[in-house]
């Protein structure tokens, strides 16, 4: 590990937040939509984490404008050109109120560097985002152990619950990181997306093969393909060693297959938008998938450029 300089302790948490804050609230708002009346109080408490982080979303998107980079804004992994849409299509099938002009205003931010002067203030929204998303931690696996003991019946499935709390838990422990201005070698770091992303390609992958129509056979083979291919990506990858740069044809399968399933996920989520498909997927979570595939292919594409220089 390095130490970071003020302006990069920064961008890099306000980049951090705009991606995860956002992913955040939405899982929040998956679990208050899969509750059955009779869980009634739990589905206001998933309520409750689902404004809190929309207001804690809304500190960063103010924090952030001038002071994160171009590429992370171009990504498609803070909105999506259909985040708007989706938000909308969702709010109108689940009468739960979705923030469009707090979307927007991401859609407006512009890239600058990090401002040194707000390094004090940052770290103590990080603090505040690092207790809220243990929380949710929390109530995820409060959630999960009542279903795995049938206590308790959502329409989420257990791995998406545990899904959802592993990438909480990925969040928390790179603010961690950040409020010790650490950052680790830029090898094992892009390992350890690597290997972390791979295995959320591939659920995301079963996931949306579940929760398609049975007739849409078509759509469910080609998923189901993506989950075989990424879960072999993440077993080749493991056996990488570690200060060891990824090798580059690994990399190039790498970035082939997250290109290929952006591609499936933006298709998927069009035809939902436009209700071509038969499928129990909201449209939220559609672009939910989407734009954290495209936060992977960034850090794969800039990851390449590294390695290439």
């Amino acid at each position: 590990m390095h130490k970071i300089t003020p302006a990069e302790f920064v961008r890099e948490s306000l980049e951090l937040n705009l991606f995860f804050l956002r992913i955040m609230k939405e899982h929040s708002f998956f679990l208050e939509a899969g509750f059955l009346p009779k869980d009634n109080k739990l589905a206001k408490r998933a309520g409750r984490f689902r404004v809190n982080f929309e207001k804690l979303l809304e500190e960063a998107v103010d924090l952030a404008d001038g002071r994160v980079s171009r590429a992370v804004l171009k990504s498609g992994e803070v909105v999506t050109d259909n985040t708007v849409r989706a938000e909308k299509r969702t709010q109108l099938l689940s009468g739960v109120p979705f923030d469009t002009g707090l979307t927007r205003k991401e859609a407006e931010l512009k890239p600058g560097a990090g401002d040194p002067k707000l390094e004090d203030r940052v770290a103590n929204f990080n603090n505040r985002v690092i207790e809220e998303t243990e929380d949710l931690v929390e109530f995820k696996t409060r959630v999960l152990e009542g279903m795995l003991d049938c206590r308790l019946f959502t329409w989420n499935f257990p791995l998406l619950i545990e899904h959802i709390r592993r990438e909480a838990k990925f969040f928390i422990d790179h603010l961690q990181r950040l409020q010790k201005r650490a950052s680790l070698d830029p090898a094992d770091e892009l390992l350890e997306e690597k290997i972390f992303w791979d295995r959320i390609m591939a659920e995301h992958s079963l996931f949306i093969a579940h929760l398609l129509d049975p007739s849409e056979t078509d759509l469910i083979n080609t998923a189901e393909d993506f989950a075989r291919e990424f879960f072999k990506l993440e077993s080749r990858a493991k056996r990488v060693k570690k200060d060891t740069v990824l090798p580059r044809q690994l990399l190039r399968d790498e970035i082939r297959a997250t290109r290929g399933i952006r591609e499936f996920k933006n298709t998927a989520k069009d035809l939902i938008l436009a209700c071509e498909v038969r499928s129990v997927i909201i449209p939220l979570l559609a672009d939910h998938v989407l734009r954290e595939a495209n936060h992977f292919y960034r850090i794969l594409t800039q990851g390449e450029e590294r390695n290439l220089n």
